[in-house]
């Protein structure tokens, strides 16, 4: 067994005003190479960080919200998936841009077992 993995942990965040700094983050993706994983939570089913986020950034609204879960939920699959086929599909995911959703800056964790870092990860930045 190895003494442990090197994981990318990407923050997923929700960032509905461009002309605003203020960003909330609602989900998490731990990408581990040597162990073959790749994995993402968001914040679908925690009705605690939902409210939080909707509280945070009234005018947003629940339901757009929502939409902008289901569709990072979609992206990250996706990339994911091409990730299989075409090196370079997780990068191009994460890379800055001006949109609603945004992801954070790759950060690196050393892990034994990935699926409990992402654990891990989503309760220390999202909950």
């Amino acid at each position: 067994m190895p003494e442990g993995y090197v994981c990318l942990v990407v923050p997923v965040m929700l960032r509905p005003d461009p002309a605003s700094p203020n960003t909330a983050c609602f989900g998490v993706i731990v990408k581990c190479d040597e162990a073959g994983y790749c994995g993402f939570k968001i914040a679908q089913d925690d009705e605690d960080t939902i409210s939080r986020i909707v509280g945070f950034f009234p005018k947003y609204g629940r339901a757009k919200f929502e939409q902008a879960m289901n569709w990072a939920a979609h992206d990250i699959e996706y990339a994911i998936d091409q990730e299989k086929k075409r090196p370079g599909a997780f990068a191009n995911l994460i890379r800055p841009r001006e949109n609603v959703i945004r992801y954070g800056a790759a950060q690196t964790a050393k892990t034994t077992d990935p699926v409990a870092e992402l654990d891990r990860q989503y309760e220390l930045l999202v909950h």
